[in-house]
């Protein structure tokens, strides 16, 4: 599988440089700058130089320049337009079916934070987002690639597991832009709360789940209302409880179930109802 290094170009080129060098081993076979209008500081500086970085090293593998049309990332405007030239730019690289490696180390930190939740939509196992450290005694040596007894490496950052299947094979890589995957993935968990409902809950146990998900109360209050019995109603309550946990992943914690009952069941049972 072809692996490529897709790095945020910020005011230190070498950011991207030093990266490519340290994943050479991990077999990038190219490299993708994302970086903001050209025109403008610091990337008016930065760009040529890392651009003439990459033609002078006889053994770097090509460098893909891609433009967010901003000029910075400090309006929420600003971030989305960053934010959808990332997204668009993971997917085309996922559909070529190529291993990403994501640097997040170059840019202002809204750019990383932003990079980060893009990763979290697309991305799955095999791939990878870094940060990267040097020392103050590299970064201020303005070289490119890093040379023995440079202190420089990569750190992992860690996205949450997959709950069923890696993100690519999700709505979300299908979708046009970050908030139309978001919008997706949200619609997908809406039909993951009905099939719950309607297919593994009995008609007696919807009943049961919808009236403590949308009010407060004790089980002699809701056996009295739902004509039961207490003890049956307790056994239904335990084997709902029970039924949430294996189903959502949820901890053993009966607080935790109680809650996510009311907090996300409710809303269902309250659109549409029981």
């Amino acid at each position: 599988m072809e692996t490529v290094l897709i790095g945020t170009l910020g005011a230190e080129p070498q950011v991207i440089t030093l990266a490519t060098a340290l994943l050479r081993q991990e077999g990038v076979a190219r490299v993708v700058a994302v970086h903001t209008d050209a025109r403008f500081a610091p990337i008016a500086g930065a760009l040529p130089a890392l651009c003439s970085a990459f033609a002078e090293a006889t053994d770097a593998p090509p460098l893909e320049c891609v433009a967010v049309d901003v000029a910075d990332t400090l309006t929420s405007a600003e971030l989305d337009c960053f934010a959808d030239t990332l997204f668009a730019v993971l997917k085309t690289h996922l559909a070529a079916g190529r291993r990403i490696h994501l640097l997040l180390a170059g840019g202002r930190k809204s750019m990383a934070l932003t990079g980060l939740s893009v990763a979290q939509l697309l991305l799955g196992p095999g791939d990878h987002v870094w940060h990267l450290h040097s020392d103050e005694a590299l970064r201020h040596s303005g070289r490119f690639w890093p040379a023995a007894g440079d202190t420089v490496h990569l750190i992992e950052l860690p996205l949450a597991p997959p709950i069923a299947v890696p993100p690519r094979f999700t709505p979300a890589v299908a979708a046009a832009s970050p908030a139309a995957a978001r919008q997706a993935l949200g619609a997908a968990e809406q039909a993951r709360l009905r099939h719950f409902v309607e297919s593994e809950l009995t008609a007696a146990e919807r009943s049961v789940a919808a009236l403590f998900a949308q009010q407060v109360m004790g089980v002699d209050e809701a056996a009295r209302r739902l004509g039961k019995h207490k003890k049956t109603v307790t056994n239904q309550l335990t084997t709902i409880y029970s039924k949430l946990e294996s189903y959502f992943g949820l901890t053993p914690d009966v607080g935790t179930k109680r809650e996510f009952l009311r907090r996300e069941l409710g809303a269902w049972f309250e659109e549409f109802g029981s």
